[in-house]
């Protein structure tokens, strides 16, 4: 067999790295992959998705009056509550959401029980967070009457889409035997087993590990029937979660317990994290079809979806374009494409009119994700309409449209030379607000890098620039007051990764560590959601309001700049027909993961281990792979399947080449190793 290899790579000398590969590719059933067992999928013990559809609280976390054997309940034993006011609350462990159940073994005759959910401990009492959008503080508690044995569920209407705490408490004098509580688990209504994911990702560092399921429970969470959004207008009594805010078996909304309600900008983070965590694309197909469906005669596209319809917001306008084409890169869905076309044309012409005489978008519908903007030339709406112009020409060349496409590309690159001449300062080397302005933005910045309209040595100034906005608990927003930014951290952790280079790798995992390892292990939180906003240290309470989003979608940008970013596979040509494997490794030891394609799963690995980096991948014979080798600041050999390809100077095979950080290799297909050593 050696011999075999050997005359094969002779013969390759002269055909190059794709031919050289095709021919020494490992075939699957040989590749080593990783076991179905719990200890060869290490991972698996992070994943905070149940396995069934009925979950169970796994503690106490308080009482008040006269209960009786509070913790029995958890066992299927009686705890008894007697006389008005008594209570238990239940603690889930972590955010759940969908519809409970209780059941009494008897009571002392007719009595009512009520009901109240709760996201975090701070919030935790007799009446429920708010969440209808209405003018009451809270939502008050649902009631349960009982008479005898009984069993209580939901109503469909009263479905909590989030809490992590239920307390049960007496509205009556006498007592109830409570004997069970159960709750039947609705997210990712589309799925059986809520806790198989199609990819995972897994690395030497456990708080990192953490927050990457986090994130992707958070979006599971956020993953909902259509048939249960928010209703609007607020009910006057209560809650109730049986809006119809579109089509199909899924859909990605904002936050799992409000607004239940697709809003474009979220899907910028979103997509890519459903995507990156589970290969789902139906539920962001279902978001955008919403979105479309709503656009007005004019052209405008809604700021937020069914029931609430609002309009008035250019940027986010913007976002569904983006976002579409997020949909087509990991799906090659170009039938999709067809049905929005018109639409999307239109929507791009609403927004080009808006275009001024110095060729910078101005905008007028200042509405966006946490403050009313003012009018005008905006970074972050420049940025948006300069990345819909760069993707939608390509979007346009799918619909053999190639005079669109090219009018498209001329407008992008006039757009991306306007936004360089009117909003850089060179001086503090990051974008401005607006033109003239003072603050430099941490979302249109962290956008521009995450985008790709900074160059690269824009993007690593932009990366250190960044950092200078750090405090003890997160990344902040000049443009928010200076509040944490959750929304726009989420685009900050993307583009360090798209800024590159040690120092940026570094920056990325530092304040991921340091911003959601905050949110994950804050007593106040849910300890397996990530938040939609929170306030510095020193401000006097952390959310605020029970309002408050606890599992909100926009703050999942961490899976993906983990997935695509230190693990480093990315999807780079439409349906991941081409693929990189190019890793950001940071201080890092290892790391492994699995994207999903339209052509199959791609699984990588990479170790680092005393200047040493090994990598495997395994992959569809007819997806195209470029792996990126780091040089760690050294010169490297590169070996692929054990033959030299980089001699630490030059390549030896067609499709080798190196920019001083990363030697690369094109052309790969099917299962490989890689290897370095100092040259």
């Amino acid at each position: 067999m050696y011999h075999s290899v050997s005359r094969r790579r002779i013969a390759a000398l002269t055909l190059g790295m794709s031919a050289l590969l095709a021919a020494q590719a490992v075939p699957a059933s040989a590749a080593s992959g990783q076991g179905s067992g719990h200890g060869s999928a290490p991972w698996k013990r992070y994943v905070l998705s149940p396995s069934s559809r009925t979950v169970r609280p796994v503690a106490v976390y308080n009482t008040s009056g006269d209960v009786t054997n509070p913790s029995a309940v958890l066992q299927g034993q009686k705890t008894t509550l007697s006389g008005a006011g008594s209570y238990v609350t239940l603690d889930f462990g972590k955010e759940v959401g969908g519809l409970t159940t209780l059941h009494f073994a008897g009571s002392d005759g007719a009595q009512q029980v009520g009901l109240a959910f709760n996201e975090s401990s701070a919030y935790v009492a007799t009446d429920s967070d708010a969440s209808t959008g209405g003018p009451r503080s809270r939502d008050g508690a649902l009631t349960a009457d009982v008479d005898g044995r009984t069993a209580y569920t939901t109503p469909e209407k009263y479905l909590r889409g989030g809490f992590r705490y239920l307390t049960i408490f007496m509205r009556s004098g006498g007592s109830v035997d409570l004997d069970g509580v159960s709750l039947h688990y609705t997210p990712a209504p589309q799925v059986k087993d809520p806790s198989k994911y199609a990819n995972y990702f897994y690395s030497s560092d456990d708080l990192l590990n953490r927050i990457w399921y986090a994130g992707a429970y958070t979006v599971q969470l956020n993953t909902i029937s259509p048939k249960t959004g928010r209703v609007w207008e607020a009910p006057a009594a209560l809650w109730d979660n049986t809006g119809d805010i579109g089509s199909g078996a899924s859909i990605l909304v904002d936050g799992a317990k409000r607004d239940r309600t697709v809003w474009p900008g979220d899907l910028g983070v979103e997509i890519p994290t459903a995507y990156a965590a589970f290969d789902d694309t139906a539920s962001a197909r279902n978001s955008l079809d919403v979105i479309y469906q709503h656009q007005r005669d004019t052209g405008e596209l809604p700021y937020a979806g069914p029931e609430l319809n609002k309009y008035g917001s250019d940027t986010y306008h913007l976002w569904t374009l983006a976002a579409s084409w997020d949909y087509y890169k990991y799906t090659g869905d170009a039938q999709w494409v067809a049905g929005i076309w018109d639409r999307y044309k239109k929507a791009v012409d609403y927004t080009s009119a808006k275009v001024d005489a110095k060729g910078l978008l101005s905008i007028t519908g200042t509405s966006d994700s946490v403050r009313i903007l003012a009018k005008g030339e905006n970074l972050i709406a420049n940025v948006l309409l300069w990345r819909v112009l760069d993707t939608g020409s390509q979007l346009a060349r799918t619909q053999g449209d190639t005079g669109l496409a090219e009018s498209y590309a001329q407008r992008a690159a006039a757009l991306r030379t306007a936004i360089n001449a009117d909003f850089w300062d060179d001086a503090a080397g990051a974008y401005r607000f607006y033109p003239g302005n003072a603050i430099h933005p941490q979302d249109g910045n962290s956008l521009a890098v995450w985008y790709g309209l900074a160059d690269q040595e824009q993007a690593r100034r932009i990366s250190a620039e960044l950092k200078g906005n750090w405090n003890e608990v997160a990344s902040t927003a000049p443009e928010n007051k200076g509040n944490p930014g959750v929304f726009s951290g989420s685009m900050e952790v993307n583009a360090h990764f798209a800024a590159g280079g040690q120092a940026a790798d570094q920056a990325g995992v530092d304040i991921i560590r340091r911003e959601w390892g905050y949110m994950l292990s804050h007593p106040q939180g849910t300890g397996s959601t990530f938040w939609e906003s929170y306030r510095n240290p020193g401000d006097g309470c952390v959310f605020c309001s029970s309002y408050t989003s606890l599992a909100h979608a926009w703050a999942t940008g961490p899976v993906t700049a983990l997935t695509f970013g230190v693990l480093g596979l990315n999807p780079t040509g439409t349906g991941g027909r081409s693929f990189d494997f190019v890793p950001h490794t940071a201080d890092l030891s290892f790391a492994q993961g699995r994207i999903t394609t339209t052509l199959g799963a791609v699984e990588g690995s990479w170790k680092v281990a005393e200047g040493a980096y090994t990598a495997k991948l395994k992959a569809p014979q007819a997806a195209t792979g470029r792996a990126g080798v780091p040089t760690f600041g050294e010169r490297i050999k590169v070996r692929v399947d054990g033959h030299l390809v980089w001699d630490g100077t030059r390549a030896l095979m067609q499709g080798v080449r190196s920019d001083g950080e990363y030697v690369y290799v094109d052309g790969l297909h099917g299962n490989h190793t890689i290897r370095s050593e100092r040259a």
